[in-house]
């Protein structure tokens, strides 16, 4: 019996030793709520971007062309990736000078725009409500 009771003492020891190391946090979470290390604090979230003005000072890199009409809907945020937000154009394209409508989802981290791509059903662009935007001419 007393080689058992040896073992249990080594144990219990050896777990509030490596208390402090966080072990127990990560692999004893039967421990009591005094031996676990604090739980860090969470960031808070993101803020909603400004879409429009982003979009506003950002439309000539976006398109191959200056866009003739340019809308944006509300943002969406991305688990763990910022916001998406669907913008609509009317663009001439390369290859057919003829303005044609395009639908692009734009990536939105930390306030800056990250990636574009062209929207397909899957984004749900299409029952999105939109904001138009204005661009300041060029000349």
């Amino acid at each position: 019996m007393p080689a058992k009771m040896f073992a249990v003492m080594l144990v219990a020891c050896a777990m509030a030793a490596l208390s402090g190391c966080d072990f127990a946090d990560k692999f004893a979470s039967f421990m009591p709520k005094g031996f676990r290390q604090p739980t860090p604090e969470s960031p808070p979230p993101e803020p909603e971007p400004d879409v429009k003005e982003l979009i506003r000072a950002n439309a000539d890199t976006l398109f191959t062309a200056r866009p003739g009409t340019l809308a944006v809907a509300r943002p969406k945020r991305i688990t763990g990736r910022g916001f998406s937000a669907c913008v609509k154009a009317v663009v001439a394209g390369p290859m057919n000078s003829q303005p044609q409508p395009i639908t692009l989802v734009v990536i939105i981290e930390h306030g800056k725009l990250t990636d574009r791509r062209r929207a397909t059903p899957q984004d749900g662009c299409e029952g999105e409500s939109y904001e138009r935007v204005e661009v300041p001419r060029k000349g």
